[in-house]
């Protein structure tokens, strides 16, 4: 707890005192932004680390929980990743994930205790409560949902419960400061031994609460594009993962992950600065198109798996119990209806993001040169058209 927070008061020292010349920008609308978030961040986190120690009093079993055989579902973002995520959370008499409310409200096993038992009182009053969240949770990720649809009530990138130790890769929007945050996007590279242990080990504590939770017998299902810099501390810390990396063509990535990031970049009125926030854009979609393939050699051959968006989307049924066999998991006994019914629902999906390479300033022979290497490795067509974007 001690060493997050001096993180964190660092990253606000450095926001208030030394922001001149960086990302963060001192505007009106940034100091409105800050002044109301530092404080949420600060008190939220304080109130997990308080759910946290009563864990330790009177859940304490949780430590004793075993993580069987987790599956961590990784890639280059906009390739499919929340898609096989929540259809792979369908098999529910196997899996289990965090769902957004946990991850933001409830890491503790305690808060889920006091939520839960909130919950069942508002049902029995009628659900007041839960229609006023529902009104709040569309007005908050409203914006975002035509990018990356996000509720309360769905499952969602556990990368987010690392935020009570200030280690999110998220707090690059907010804390924009390359040296202290940016790091992060590099994790198995760019964080030292020690820090990389301590963080892991804090993650796997509420890998095993969330298990105490909701089943010990259920195997932990974990899906995070910002995994993709994790892959090597992930094979150390959990024995028996198993790795799915979602790959797409950079003339798709590019552009989508350059624009998704704008809309987060813009919540925080962070400085654009020309053209350097592309290029950190562009170093690490790099990264997690590359550490990924360099790192899938140590892995054993049905521990670790590649799957394209192109096959995801033309098949769902097929890719998914593609993955399935080459990684020897069991579906469970419901999830062949669930996974017919998915694929039928995919059919007649359509994005609404709208994105294209010029308007971020690069062109097809720009990305064809940055990542060729994913092009030959994985067959994408280099000739680059409309229906790319």
């Amino acid at each position: 707890m001690l060493w997050g927070y001096l993180i964190f008061f660092r990253l606000v020292t450095l926001t208030i005192f030394r922001s001149r010349g960086t990302f963060a920008r001192c505007t009106p609308k940034r100091f409105l932004v800050m002044s109301i978030f530092v404080p949420v961040l600060f008190f939220g986190e304080l109130l997990h680390w308080i759910g946290f120690l009563l864990d330790d009093l009177f859940f304490r079993g949780y430590r004793k929980v075993a993580i069987k055989d987790p599956v961590f579902i990784v890639g280059i973002p906009r390739s499919g990743t929340t898609l096989l995520h929540r259809v792979m959370a369908q098999d529910s008499e196997r899996f289990t994930s965090f769902k957004l409310w946990e991850l933001l409200l409830a890491p503790s096993i305690t808060e889920r205790k006091l939520w839960t038992l909130v919950g069942s009182i508002d049902r029995a009053c009628g659900g007041a409560g839960r229609s006023l969240i529902a009104a709040i949770d569309r007005r908050i990720f409203g914006r975002l949902s035509e990018i990356h649809k996000m509720t309360l009530f769905d499952y969602d990138e556990d990368e987010l419960v690392l935020g009570p130790i200030f280690s999110t890769v998220y707090l690059l929007f907010p804390f924009p400061f390359y040296e202290e945050t940016w790091r992060l996007v590099r994790f198995d590279e760019g964080i030292p031994p020690a820090e990389q242990d301590w963080i892991m080990r804090f993650y796997k504590a509420c890998v095993q609460r969330h298990l105490y939770f909701h089943g010990a017998e259920k195997q932990f299902l974990s899906k995070n594009p910002s995994f993709s810099a994790k892959v090597d501390a992930i094979r150390a810390h959990f024995s028996g993962a198993r790795m799915i990396c979602n790959m797409r063509s950079p003339y798709d990535t590019v552009p989508s992950l350059l624009s998704a990031l704008y809309v987060a970049w813009d919540m925080f009125d962070n400085d654009p600065q020309g053209d350097i926030f592309r290029d950190r854009v562009l170093e690490l979609a790099d990264y997690w198109y590359r550490h990924p393939m360099n790192c899938a050699r140590e892995w054993a051959q049905d521990r670790f798996v590649f799957l394209s968006y192109d096959d995801l989307r033309r098949d769902l049924k097929s890719a998914v119990a593609d993955v399935y066999t080459k990684l020897a998991i069991e579906p469970g006994p419901q999830f062949a209806e669930r996974l017919s019914a998915e694929h039928e629902k995919a059919k007649s999906y359509k994005s609404n993001h709208r994105y294209s390479l010029e308007q971020y300033g690069l062109s097809a022979s720009d990305v064809l040169d940055k990542f060729g290497y994913v092009f030959e490795r994985f067959g994408f067509a280099a000739e680059h058209t409309a229906d790319d974007e």
